[in-house]
């Protein structure tokens, strides 16, 4: 036989089932607001994606000119290791033209940021250290980079010698020569 219970006894279970409705309410309501804050970050981030993209297609008959350029212009090559050794014969021929000194050359092998880009381009890279006239050496390294020759100067130190003994001030030059290739697949923008 059940016992009946108390006034206080009904107040106590009253005051619990509250308690408890109280707390699921509160975690029920914070689940509500984590979810609705991830989903309004999403949403941000979605309006500033499709914002992106809309500025990307603006500009879809700019980038489609050039990638029609690249892949008229970019040159091609069968044999990777043939394009860096002519690479480092040019900068070596180029540096006796302009009576630069070749004191260290070295052939890169295959850098991470090229592997990554292997659909796009094929790259190889050469080191040299240069010593020579400070305004010659500068004005040859200007003629170096340029969209036309896809070559680019990847690394460049440059100071001048002081243990020169010209009377023309005499700079050092520590360069990474890149040039890129089409890929094996052709250019896919």
């Amino acid at each position: 036989m059940a016992l009946a219970l108390t006034q206080r006894e009904k107040k106590l279970l009253g005051a619990c089932i509250g308690a408890l409705l109280l707390m699921s309410t509160f975690v029920l309501l914070k689940q509500f607001l984590d979810r609705r804050t991830a989903v309004l970050a999403r949403i941000t981030s979605l309006q500033n994606e499709k914002e992106e993209n809309k500025h990307w297609m603006e500009d879809r008959v700019f980038w489609d000119k050039r990638a029609a350029w690249m892949e008229q212009n970019m040159p091609t090559t069968e044999s990777l290791g043939t394009a860096q050794a002519r690479l480092l014969e040019e900068i070596q021929n180029v540096a006796l033209d302009y009576q630069l000194q070749v004191q260290k050359q070295q052939l890169l092998p295959d850098s991470a940021d090229a592997k990554a880009n292997a659909a796009v381009y094929r790259e190889v890279a050469v080191e040299v250290r240069l010593r020579g006239d400070q305004t010659t050496l500068l004005g040859w390294l200007a003629t170096l980079q340029s969209p036309e020759k896809f070559q680019a100067i990847k690394q460049l130190e440059l100071e001048i010698d002081p243990k020169a003994k010209e009377k023309t001030p005499q700079a050092l030059c520590n360069l990474v020569l890149a040039r890129w290739f089409k890929p094996e697949n052709g250019f896919q923008p």
